[in-house]
């Protein structure tokens, strides 16, 4: 299976074989799109909304003074489909940082589909829950953690997230992000950047070359970050919450 929205939603939902039909349906017809090209902006209309399933994206938000800062990572298999005004217009510029395969979903015939099999809206209602989550942990990862916990934490976050999409990962991930994308991740300066990079490399943590990662001690960049993946497990959270409620009506 290589349809990486599907395979994301099957993290958050069980689907039967009809419902995994039915999501594959909506991802007929990609279209590939290079980089630097925009998806969204702020102020337009949603009447659909972009999946990526190949390659890397990224919401931001621009200050007054020219500033960026890059709200939102979009992966492989994540979509843009909650963060609009509740008029439906779009709240954030929406920009692909690599080469992408891209889909667009008309919200109508997603909420067709959910109408239809209220899995796949369970597993989209779950997959807004990881996204809330991820919010706000790059919250406290720009508010609370030093340079070199930021730097390792996006690392570790961004592993995790494309070895849910694809379990034979290993410890290489295709990294397009630029010193000036991670400045505007994780609010620091390139320089900043460079030097943090420098530091994960001497300390035999990672390399970086062409856009490649290889993660050389996954436990430790972990200890540094102070990375729990449970935010980015959304089911989970899900049968927590179904407990609390059943316990509540007892």
């Amino acid at each position: 299976m290589s349809n990486a929205f599907l395979l994301r939603l099957m993290h958050a939902a069980e689907l039967n074989e009809q419902e995994i039909e039915a999501v594959e349906e909506l991802c007929r017809q990609p279209r590939e799109i290079g980089a630097k090209k925009y998806l969204s902006r702020d102020g337009d209309e949603m009447v659909s909304f972009p999946v990526i399933l190949s390659g890397w994206a990224a919401r931001y938000q621009i200050l007054r003074n020219g500033a960026r800062q890059i709200t939102r990572l979009l992966l492989p298999g994540d979509a843009f489909y909650f963060d609009c005004s509740p008029d439906g217009i779009a709240i954030e510029e929406v920009i692909t940082l690599s080469p992408c395969k891209i889909v667009n979903i008309l919200h109508s015939d997603m909420r067709r589909v959910i109408d239809r099999f209220p899995a796949v809206g369970e597993a989209m209602r779950s997959y807004g829950c990881m996204e809330n989550a991820v919010l706000s942990s790059w919250v406290v990862n720009v508010g609370r953690r030093d340079a070199l916990e930021r730097m390792a934490h996006l690392i570790c976050e961004s592993h995790y997230r494309l070895a849910m999409v694809d379990p034979n990962i290993g410890n290489q991930i295709y990294f397009p992000l630029t010193q000036d994308d991670l400045a505007d991740v994780l609010g620091l300066t390139p320089v900043h950047i460079n030097r943090k990079l420098q530091q994960l490399r001497q300390e035999d943590l990672i390399t970086l070359r062409s856009k490649q990662l290889t993660i050389l001690d996954l436990r430790t960049l972990q200890q540094i970050a102070g990375f729990d993946s449970s935010y980015l497990a959304p089911r989970t959270q899900i049968e927590y919450e179904r407990e609390q409620l059943k316990a509540s009506a007892a």
